[in-house]
């Protein structure tokens, strides 16, 4: 293993046994490590050439934790995407039943308009009852005068001879 160190920001590891990107310049990019006070220790890719003063260099630079990152997001963001999916089918099923709930409560709404209105043909016809009771009561009554009336006729009738 062969370091090296750079008296800016980085100091370099060269690791043969991992498959290292190419940078811009299609040279294997160097294992490297930050030494800058936001990123201390951090291992970054970046090209060989990078650093070395006067001389030409591409500007290749990527973070070597970003692939585990990049994993990671790719993970959260598929898991993100199940979860929506999710989340999709359950609203799905909630406006299902919601539209099932609301055709029910259209037609209770019916069904008590309907009720209303027997309800209130039932009290027409008990208070068309209740007139012809009193109609009836009243007949009776004058029926019952009546014969009072005949009784005391023939009565008056029978006592005056």
């Amino acid at each position: 293993m062969k370091m090296s160190s750079s008296s800016m920001s980085s100091a370099s590891v060269s690791n043969p046994s991992q498959s290292t990107p190419l940078c811009f310049c299609e040279v294997e990019a160097t294992l490297k490590y930050s030494n800058t006070r936001r990123n201390p220790g951090r291992a970054f890719l970046g090209c060989r050439k990078y650093n070395t003063e006067g001389l030409p260099y591409c500007k290749f630079f990527k973070w070597a934790d970003s692939q585990d990152i990049e994993q990671d997001l790719f993970k959260l963001k598929k898991e993100l995407l199940r979860k929506e999916a999710d989340l999709v089918k359950m609203l799905k099923e909630i406006e299902k039943r919601e539209i099932e709930l609301q055709k029910k409560a259209d037609e209770i709404e019916k069904k008590e308009i309907l009720l209303a209105s027997i309800n209130e043909e039932i009290l027409k016809k008990e208070w068309m009852l209740l007139q012809q009771e009193a109609e009836i009561r009243r007949s009776r009554t004058l029926f019952r005068l009546f014969l009072a009336l005949v009784v005391i006729f023939i009565f008056y009738i029978i006592v005056s001879k």
